[in-house]
């Protein structure tokens, strides 16, 4: 069935969590993201659910040229923790080269992503900012996936082992030399992304309010709220040696209004009227308990995940793997609300 409706674009919290874990396993020094390298992204806003009759493909395929930036984005954060940031090859002090392993094991660049939204970029509806950062975006794109994908190879087979790291200078100076004109097409195409989202998202609160879909409208507060959190904490660490201790203000405050938004999620999921609204819950003879279960488990595993994280960070405590368990469960709800309402 074709995708009409204008969903969730993935959340990209691997920057943080990639560069969080390495620091851990024993950085003695350097940042986790020096100038050259990738910049982090603050959280992506969410995008709004259209009327029926709207179709969103386009939106959604560039959506996921933006997600897909946030991935390598992540990856380039973890590579420049480990590697110096710098023309020539020479690892950060206390770093080794194994422990890229894990993040480049079996990435796969898929260039399936960036040539379906250029098929659509010349199609209506038409975007103007949009479309025309995404051609200038096409060339350093596909060269940036071409290089975390030789390395990947490299890393993954263990051929970094069997010649002794010998490519690995090779291979830094492709990245390298790719970091900058990546940079430069990426950002300004995200931030032009996030303003389109940003513009209707509050249109698409409003109509969720209006029309009495509660599910819907608390879920995606929900998400919008973990997004603040993110984007919150990523500004506390990006610039980090090791995992620091968090300032809770805001964090405190974002997730009193958490604890409302699901409260009231819980009650509309729990009402018979409201669980019919759902149309993929109430018309889908065969699947439509499944959906229910899987988005009743989504949302449980949000609410024990940024439980957990909210209350190490309190503590001061080491919050690194309940902050990825946030980020796998926000992302699954993600998953969970496109099935559900797209």
């Amino acid at each position: 069935m074709t995708q009409t409706g204008r969903r969730f674009p993935l959340m990209r919290l691997s920057a943080l969590l990639l560069t969080a874990g390495l620091l851990l396993s024993g950085c003695t020094g350097g940042t986790p993201a020096a100038d050259n390298s990738a910049s982090p992204l603050p959280a992506e806003s969410v995008s709004p659910t259209p009327t029926e009759s709207t179709d969103f493909r386009k939106y959604n395929a560039y959506s996921d040229v933006m997600s897909d930036i946030y991935e390598m984005d992540g990856m380039l954060a973890a590579y420049f923790t480990v590697v110096q940031d710098q023309p020539e090859f020479a690892l950060v002090e206390g770093m080794d080269y194994s422990m890229l392993e894990d993040v480049f094991y079996n990435y796969i660049p898929l260039s399936i992503i960036m040539n379906t939204a250029l098929d659509y970029s010349d199609e209506e509806p038409v975007y103007p900012e949009q479309d025309a950062l995404l051609l200038e975006l096409e060339q350093p794109y596909s060269d940036m996936c071409d290089a975390l994908g030789e390395l990947s190879d490299y890393l993954s087979f263990d051929r970094y082992v069997d010649d002794n790291m010998a490519q690995a200078a090779q291979l830094h100076a492709q990245i390298y030399e790719a970091v900058g004109p990546f940079d430069q097409a990426a950002w300004p195409f995200v931030e032009s992304m996030q303003v389109l989202d940003q513009e209707t998202e509050q249109l698409e609160l409003d109509r969720l309010e209006a029309e009495g879909m509660n599910i819907a409208l608390y879920s995606r507060m929900i998400t919008n709220i973990c997004g603040e959190m993110d984007a919150d904490v990523w500004a506390q660490v990006e610039n980090a040696e090791s995992l620091p201790a968090l300032d809770m203000t805001n964090l405190e405050s974002l997730y009193t209004q958490y604890q409302e938004a699901y409260a009231n999620l819980t009650a509309a999921m729990e009402d018979p009227e409201q669980v019919e609204k759902v149309y993929s819950w109430s018309s889908d003879e065969y699947w439509s308990d499944t959906y229910r279960d899987n988005f009743t488990t989504a949302i449980a595993d949000v609410n024990t995940a940024i439980t957990a994280f909210m209350e190490e960070a309190r503590s001061q405590a080491d919050y690194s793997q309940s902050y990825e368990q946030f980020y796998t469960a926000v992302s699954e709800l993600i998953d969970q609300y496109n099935t559900s309402f797209v």
